[in-house]
């Protein structure tokens, strides 16, 4: 195997199989409920989607490691008050298990209870289906009407401004692009 195509397969599309494996859809026939100790907080990114999430490293009662999937980023900084994690603090976990090639032991969690924090409950996916709670959060809603509304007039300008020019050129100068003398120049 030459050098170029050995790197292209371990280094470009062994990741991408890798990534498309992380993050499996919630499953609820493998939900799982057990109490934690919080072992580190952390920021990482989804090499599916390329989004930043809050992720909570915990170990169970018998020192079995888990990655805790808990919400985006953006909606944990939007509130500070509830997903102030930090080590040492014992949880309750609930959600689907599901392992990866990096790690064995993930859980998308549903619900995080800080018994820490005068058992503060969490509710971040529905148990039953996995549904993101955060989805139609103003926060979320905001950015995706944003977005959409970003897509749409780049696309209808453009295909509006090339419809006009069209028939600018072509000299047509009836039906629903009737202008005037002065629009026309």
């Amino acid at each position: 195997m030459r050098p170029a195509a050995f790197f292209l397969a371990v280094f470009i599309l062994l990741p991408c199989s890798v990534a498309a494996q992380m993050m499996p859809p919630y499953n609820p026939l493998t939900f799982m409920q057990f109490a934690a100790k919080v072992e580190s907080v952390n920021t990482l990114r989804n090499p599916k989607s390329g989004g930043i999430g809050l992720h909570l490293f915990a170990k169970d009662l018998f020192s079995n490691l888990y990655l805790i999937h808990v919400c985006p980023q953006w909606y944990a900084d939007n509130h500070p008050e509830q997903f102030a994690f930090k080590p040492g603090e014992q949880i309750i976990v609930s959600g689907s298990r599901f392992a990866t090639g990096l790690t064995p032991n993930n859980i998308l969690a549903a619900t995080v209870v800080n018994c820490s924090r005068n058992y503060l409950e969490l509710r971040v996916r529905n148990p039953q289906t996995g549904g993101a709670l955060w989805n139609n959060q103003p926060d979320n809603l905001l950015e995706r009407i944003t977005e959409i509304q970003r897509k749409l007039f780049s696309q209808q300008s453009q295909l509006l401004r090339r419809q006009v020019k069209d028939k600018i050129m072509s000299g047509a100068n009836d039906g629903p692009f009737r202008l005037s003398a002065q629009m026309a120049q």
